[in-house]
């Protein structure tokens, strides 16, 4: 990190600024960004980002807003180093485990704790769906160009079995989009590794690293859901035993929380979750990219996992109607 960010910053002076603002011992954490140096004294979190990959401060207020308590506070330091200078934030530390790790020593059977992590999860949703975020037209618009080029890249290069739903999701973005259906902060890399949960009950405790978040319709980050209830084996994607059990307490605790959600709005949920499969699958990585960020392309592992999550070309996913829709 610290060759592409410049001589004119050390990793010393970094850890010399983190322990004079912040009290020390300072300790690097064990795994490192490509765009940041991140140290800790044990209550806090300490970040140097370059210039280009600064954190958006007000929409990361408003994240913290919608989910109070699970979401950390970010704060900004000002600049440390000469051109170019690294950015300087601070987070708190949020309370429980790794859930990666946590769901590693899981069983099948470990059902208990399964449920609450997905209950925790439903609620966290729920709160964007009811907390939408309301954003400056021209950014919303620009956004929206962006996603429908995204979908114009797949359509060229994902293989011709999932053209039928890329075209179905492609033609839902305009209502997607429209104002109508809810655009919410959207966590740009939603994995297990992003997720803090209590090690004994499982319910979810923080949700972090929300550099690349980005407003975008509710769903988009539903991929998550599906990292929780499968895993990518070399044969292809595998769900857990007790997967669409959980996926429907998911659903259930989501229409409990916002007060029932119409068959319409159903039915443009999942079509905002295939676009979020694709873009997370199917797009690869592009430095900067906000709310999905992209972690596959043509590679055969994202198309296995495109393969275990999309439904097949002959079975499409229904037409909503429009005016069916509440929100």
């Amino acid at each position: 990190f610290f060759s592409k960010a410049g001589a004119c910053t050390s990793r010393s002076q970094c850890d010399a600024f983190a322990n004079k603002t912040f009290g020390g011992p300072i300790t690097p954490v064990p795994v490192q960004g490509t765009c940041s140096y991140t140290v800790t004294n044990g209550t806090t979190i300490i970040q140097f980002r370059e210039p280009e990959s600064q954190l958006d401060i007000q929409i990361l207020a408003a994240v913290q807003a919608v989910h109070p308590g699970i979401v950390p506070n970010h704060s900004f330091h000002g600049t440390i180093g000469e051109s170019p200078a690294l950015h300087v934030y601070s987070m708190n530390i949020l309370p429980g485990d790794n859930y990666f790790d946590l769901s590693l020593s899981l069983m099948d059977d470990d059902l208990d704790h399964r449920l609450e992590t997905v209950r925790s999860l439903a609620r966290f949703f729920a709160q964007s769906w009811q907390k939408g975020s309301r954003p400056d037209p021209k950014s919303i618009s620009a956004t929206f160009e962006d996603c429908c080029s995204s979908f114009d890249y797949l359509s060229r290069n994902l293989p011709s079995r999932f053209q039928n739903v890329i075209t179905q999701v492609r033609d839902s973005l305009p209502t997607l989009f429209s104002g109508e259906y809810p655009l919410v902060p959207t966590h740009g890399d939603f994995s297990e590794r992003n997720i803090l949960a209590n090690p004994t009950t499982g319910e979810i405790t923080g949700i972090i690293d929300w550099a690349e978040v980005g407003i975008l319709p509710f769903g988009f980050a539903l991929y998550g859901l599906d990292n929780l209830l499968g895993y990518l084996t070399p044969s292809g994607w595998v769900f857990h035993d007790t997967a669409d059990y959980l996926r429907d307490e998911f659903w259930r605790v989501f229409r409990e929380v916002v007060g029932g959600v119409s068959q319409s709005e159903m039915e443009f949920i999942q079509l905002a979750r295939q676009a979020g499969l694709f873009l997370r699958y199917g797009l690869p990585y592009k430095p900067g990219r906000k709310g999905v960020v992209g972690v596959g392309g043509t590679n055969n592992t994202s198309l296995k996992v495109l393969t275990g999550l999309v439904p097949a070309e002959e079975s499409p996913l229904p037409t909503p109607c429009v005016h069916d829709m509440t929100v």
